[in-house]
């Protein structure tokens, strides 16, 4: 079988071929949009964190200032800050590490309970985000300045038709550890 890097995807041919040779009962035009979508995902993707690289953010930094920026005293618990980025607490701990290093967040101890940490934006994170913000929505509205109306609209729909099927990857996913 023929290599494929990202600029030299397989013709919807091909991966007719390919599913014959596994018998496979696809679409093959699904297969090719996916592909195309993934391609098109890396290089926004890409794009955006060359932006956020400039101010030495990434996806998560940036959301974690967010977070603090919108909590009540501008602070949360570690725990709050990986649920809502959807990732583990080592993780979270490992990011929140990085930023107090950087002076973008403190770490306070609970006066009342001194197990309990609470995550704080610092002046400097703040000022950081008020710096990125303008970039951010800028390059947003950019990236979406050639849709009309309708056309943003209905990408929203597909996104959400995508999404939900995202839940039959699961399915599958489930099927092949053996807990279906």
């Amino acid at each position: 079988m023929s290599y494929f890097n990202f600029s030299d995807r397989p013709s919807i041919e091909r991966i007719q071929t390919i599913a014959k040779q596994f018998n496979l009962a696809i679409n093959p035009d699904s297969v090719h949009l996916y592909l195309d979508f993934q391609q098109t995902f890396r290089e926004v993707e890409r794009s955006y964190n060359h932006i956020l690289e400039k101010f030495d953010l990434s996806e998560s930094r940036f959301s974690i200032l967010m977070f603090l920026s919108y909590a009540e005293n501008e602070q949360l618990l570690p725990s709050k800050i990986a649920q809502k980025l959807n990732v583990t607490r080592p993780t979270a701990s490992k990011l929140i590490k990085g930023m107090n290093k950087q002076g973008l967040v403190t770490v306070h101890q609970a006066s009342e309970d001194k197990r309990t940490s609470f995550i704080k934006l610092t002046a400097e994170g703040k000022e950081l985000l008020h710096k990125f913000l303008p970039y951010n929505y800028q390059a947003v509205d950019e990236l979406f300045e050639d849709f009309t109306a309708a056309e943003r609209e209905l990408f929203s729909a597909l996104l959400k038709k995508l999404a939900s099927g995202k839940n039959k990857i699961q399915t599958l996913e489930d099927t092949i550890d053996g807990t279906s």
